[in-house]
């Protein structure tokens, strides 16, 4: 059976992750700057481990749940987005679904407005895998630029120029990859665009709370009020942990029975079991708590991971751009043409692994030169082990150009 003449036009648009090979890369004894997730250390075992035990004990949650997911979930979460003023005043449960991480969310819009030869435009760089759902649906997309604080309304509207766009997609709050946080005027003037161009915004926002630095921003969705023309999507992941899968979106009532038929054609149901226990988790714990120590240890990875480099690299070329918040720090190497080859090199040869930046951008031959490094999972001390290591693989390199 030859298999590959069978798959379709889907499967032939994507790609493997990039990410999960430069994992895998590394030997046991590797120092890993590669994978944004919560550091193992900080998941909060004990309470969720209570959770699902609590979760498991309610027979009716091992039957077919509601399509939109556990019910007391979901009014959390609206109630929750009120309270913290990052949804307009018409929210209500009604217009949350839960989702398989926010990816889930991504994934479920693509599959609802989505159809072959769309446009759409999204930040470059940006989340990989959210371009891989996109290109998946056989969608075009149309970069647009960033800088510290946010992506550029002038490049937006001059890129998208008379052509019609069906939505932008941004990561808001300390993006992945560059770590930029779009402000509050870039916002406004998005909006507008918006408005202007027909085309809603899909507003990912996972990161938000793990701010270091700074006072909070307010969210598109919040903004847009009355106009519905954003999406919102929210996550546990980055705050409880990863392998929960349990995140939203949040959307106009307009929206809710497409997205209810997509959503039934594609998975039957959401998981009601990790939901419930998910609800069960949030009701006991001290949220502004956990978040306030959260934010205390990644502050402190991050700032050691930066003088690290800093210190291990003058000289080298190596330039950072430092996060308000998140997981990640942007750089670039101008003496390195070639950065996967250079990644690979670094993880094969010297066991310390990253991500060539290369991957986050929507269009080939972008960010050549551009790095990422991860820093939520690394403690201190192996920060600046792995910058030491990072430092020998930049004076070793052969494809390195000396100034």
């Amino acid at each position: 059976m030859q298999w590959n003449d069978l798959l379709n036009s889907k499967a032939g648009r994507i790609g493997p992750s990039i990410i999960a090979e430069m994992v895998g890369m590394l030997g046991p004894e590797g120092i890993s700057f590669t994978s944004g997730e919560p550091s193992p250390d900080l998941i909060p075992l004990e309470g969720l481990q209570a959770a699902f035990k609590g979760a498991a004990s309610q027979t009716g949650l091992f039957s077919y749940p509601s399509i939109s997911g556990y019910a007391p979930l979901r009014e959390w979460i609206a109630a929750w987005m009120l309270r913290e003023k990052l949804a307009p005043a018409w929210l209500d449960p009604s217009c949350v679904i839960l989702t398989n991480g926010s990816q889930g969310a991504v994934n479920l819009i693509s599959e609802t407005v989505l159809d072959p030869g769309d446009l759409i435009l999204a930040e470059s760089p940006t989340y990989p895998e959210a371009l891989l759902a996109f290109q998946r649906e056989g969608a075009s997309i149309i970069p647009v630029p960033v800088d510290s604080e946010g992506p550029l309304p002038s490049a937006l509207e001059e890129a998208l120029g008379n052509r019609r766009a069906k939505f932008f997609y941004t990561v808001v709050n300390f993006q992945n990859p560059s770590g930029c946080t779009t402000s509050d005027r870039r916002k406004e003037a998005i909006l507008e665009l918006a408005e202007k161009h027909g085309f809603f915004i899909l507003e990912d926002d996972p990161y938000r709370y793990l701010r270091y630095e700074g006072s909070p921003t307010r969210s598109y969705f919040e903004m847009a009020g009355d106009d519905k023309r954003v999406i919102y999507l929210g996550s546990f992941s980055k705050i409880i942990a990863t392998g929960v899968r349990c995140g939203w979106c949040a959307f106009p009532a307009a929206l809710r029975s497409k997205l209810l038929e997509i959503r039934l054609s594609l998975e039957l149901c959401p998981p009601a079991l990790t939901q419930a226990a998910v609800f069960l988790f949030l009701k006991e714990l001290d949220l502004d708590l956990h978040l306030e120590s959260l934010v205390k240890v990644y502050r402190k990875r991050r700032d050691a991971l930066v003088e690290a480099l800093r210190e291990s690299s003058a000289g080298l070329g190596l330039r950072l751009s430092v996060p308000l918040g998140g997981f990640f720090l942007w750089g670039s190497c101008p003496g390195i043409k070639d950065m996967f080859s250079f990644a690979r090199y670094a993880a094969t040869e010297k066991g310390v692994g990253f991500i060539p930046g290369r991957f986050f951008y929507p269009l080939p031959g972008e960010g050549e030169e551009t790095i990422r490094f991860a820093f939520a999972k690394v403690t201190p001390e192996q920060s600046a082990e792995g910058a030491r290591r990072f430092r020998e693989a930049l004076v070793d390199f052969p494809g390195r150009l000396l100034s």
